[in-house]
């Protein structure tokens, strides 16, 4: 049976992807694709066309629908370093760290699992981590693991409550409900420069690491920089009406309409 042609599970599709680096000799990126529930994996060397696309299934499962082997690496690789670490191991690790703090057995578990070849002594460089590394990646995640409440929605409410309490001036919303949920928060300290903001920049920046929700900032976009993020917020499901309920909010508060707005090509945000 191919392996097209059937579901995989989160680890089978991890050890999809460690496969694929290991024939190319060189780290993936990806590429989500919210508005399709799909993830793009690109082989990372310049030119390259090497790439296969994975629909998102519920109960975390997962459906390759297209892959491309044939690499080409014949133009130089401009930066070596970019390709040393490999997605499909950091997302293994990082689920081992949700559960597990044994450090010392962190990699042995990651090349048993994934099928990473270690015997020989030679490891593949996208996949070595510095024990420091590891170190450090276990404790942002253990502190991700021990917040207010092991439940996400309590734990988001009780720092909201927080927040209120102690910064009445922020804007900051959690709306809970069975069928919707919305979060914004726009610290007041970076409204004094939100008036000098003529073109606002609305995009999602990285996926939430437990609930893979897509985290959206909206920045101030000048010709030669942009500035850090006035309002944070996430949705469920990620909708143009919901997004729209934060937009609102946010340029409610303080009191003006926005001149120009630059955003990525997702349908729901340009709808919003």
């Amino acid at each position: 049976m191919q392996i097209q042609d059937h579901e995989l599970t989160y680890i089978e599709l991890l050890k999809y992807g460690v496969q694929q680096e290991i024939q190319a000799g060189c780290s993936y990126s990806y590429k989500t694709r919210k508005e399709r529930n799909q993830i793009q994996f690109n082989c990372k060397w310049p030119n390259c066309p090497c790439r296969f696309l994975v629909d998102t299934l519920p109960d975390d499962k997962y459906h390759i629908r297209k892959c491309i082997n044939t690499h080409n690496h014949s133009a130089p690789f401009p930066n070596k370093s970019q390709q040393i670490t490999s997605y499909f191991y950091r997302s293994y690790l990082t689920r081992y760290f949700e559960s597990n703090q044994d450090r010392v057995y962190a990699q042995l578990r990651c090349f048993k699992d994934l099928n990473i070849p270690f015997d020989s002594g030679i490891i593949p460089e996208m996949f070595q981590q510095s024990t420091d590394a590891l170190k450090k990646f276990s404790k942002r995640l253990h502190a991700i693991n021990t917040r207010f409440s092991a439940d996400d929605v309590t734990s988001l409410a009780i720092f909201v409550d927080m927040v209120k309490s102690h910064s009445p001036d922020d804007l900051i919303e959690f709306i809970h409900e069975p069928d919707r949920m919305i979060f914004y928060y726009d610290p007041f300290e970076a409204n004094a420069f939100s008036h000098q903001i003529q073109t606002y920049h609305i995009d999602s920046t990285y996926k939430l690491l437990r609930s893979r929700i897509p985290f959206y900032g909206v920045t101030g976009k000048f010709a030669e920089s942009i500035v850090f993020p006035f309002l944070y917020f996430f949705v469920w499901p990620d909708t143009s009406e919901n997004i729209q309920v934060c937009l609102t909010a946010y340029f409610g508060s303080i009191n003006r309409e926005p001149s120009y707005f630059s955003m990525d090509c997702a349908p729901q945000i340009t709808n919003a």
